[in-house]
């Protein structure tokens, strides 16, 4: 009984060794094999790649020829930058449409109607005509003081006495009043226009947010 054992074991160990060999002598490694055309268009195939394909790309290819992985050429600096500015544009663009759509959402909170978005709009609208109706007064206010010095340098002129330095100056100060308020008046007035426009084009983004949200269509979400 002894010796069938001994017998067993020794054709388990001759076996084992046997397949040990028989794996030591496989490669399981697999070979990395490239593919790539010289400046000639002429493809060359390698395990390994000189410097001067890098440039023009190549294919990383298994042992049966099969392409695993194509890597591109380097890029020129200007095409990099070219690339930059694409994905530069990329970028902006998805920012900008999420500060839209969070802005959006926004409104739709803030004005749960359109009456109530309108009646915002005619209060910012009739701020503005206060602003310009407060700057219209001051402006007339300020030529009177103006016509007046002006009035008075010439009453001295026909005196025949020259008009004195700080009467020229008190001229020239108010003058510039005068065109402080005319420019901040004409601001003003631009104001509204711009705000006119607007609120009008505000007015039919709202009105087409609150048509799609009644259809069922999803509300914009702030995230």
């Amino acid at each position: 009984m002894r010796r069938v054992i001994l017998i067993v074991l020794s054709s388990v160990l001759i076996g084992s060794g046997l397949a040990t060999a028989a794996l030591a002598g496989t490669d399981v490694t697999p070979t990395t094999h490239y593919r790539w055309k010289d400046a000639s268009g002429v493809v060359h195939f390698g395990d390994t790649i000189p410097a001067s394909a890098l440039p023009g790309g190549y294919d990383i290819v298994n042992g049966q020829g099969i392409v695993v992985r194509h890597v591109s050429r380097e890029l020129t600096p200007t095409e990099r930058r070219a690339a930059a500015a694409v994905v530069e544009r990329e970028s902006a663009a998805r920012r900008e449409a999420q500060q839209r759509k969070v802005a959006d959402a926004q409104m739709l909170a803030a004005y749960p109607t359109e009456r109530d978005l309108e009646r915002s709009q005619q209060a910012q609208l009739h701020q503005i005509q206060t602003d310009i109706g407060t700057l219209e007064t001051n402006l007339r206010s300020q030529e009177d003081s103006l016509t007046q010095l002006l009035a008075h340098a010439a009453d001295i002129e026909q005196s025949g006495k020259p008009v004195p330095p700080y009467v020229n100056k008190r001229i020239a100060d108010q003058r510039q009043t005068v065109n402080g308020e005319r420019n901040a008046l004409a601001r003003r007035r631009t104001d509204l226009g711009n705000a006119t426009q607007q609120f009008a084009a505000q007015l039919q983004h709202y009105r087409t947010l609150r048509a799609k949200f009644q259809l069922g269509d999803d509300s914009p979400q702030q995230r």
